[in-house]
C-alpha cells in the first residue's frame, strides 16, 4: 500500500470511529466492568456513552468528522514522507 493510500485509511478510520464507534466504545467499557469487577472502568462507560450521545446530537459532527479524517490523514502522510526521506 503506497503511503497516500494509507494514510487515507487512516484518516477514514478515525472519522469513522468518530461518528459510529463512541457509543459501541462506551458497551465495551460496560461489559468490561462486569467482567472484570474493576469498577472504575464504568467512568470510561459513562464518559463514551455522554460523548456518544452528545455527539451524535450535535449538527456540526459531520464536519468534526471530516476536520478529524483529514487531519489525520496529513499527518500521516507528512510522517510518511518524512521517514521515507530521512
Amino acid at each position: 500500500m503506497d503511503r497516500f493510500s494509507a494514510a487515507a485509511a487512516w484518516g477514514m478510520a478515525v472519522a469513522l470511529y468518530f461518528r459510529f464507534g463512541l457509543e459501541p466504545t462506551g458497551w465495551f467499557f460496560y461489559e468490561a466492568t462486569h467482567w472484570t469487577g474493576i469498577d472504575w472502568l464504568y467512568w470510561g462507560y459513562a464518559g463514551f456513552r455522554t460523548a456518544g450521545f452528545a455527539f451524535g446530537r450535535w449538527d456540526g459532527q459531520t464536519w468534526v468528522c471530516l476536520a478529524a479524517g483529514v487531519l489525520v490523514s496529513a499527518i500521516c502522510f507528512a510522517r510518511a514522507k518524512v521517514s521515507e526521506a530521512g
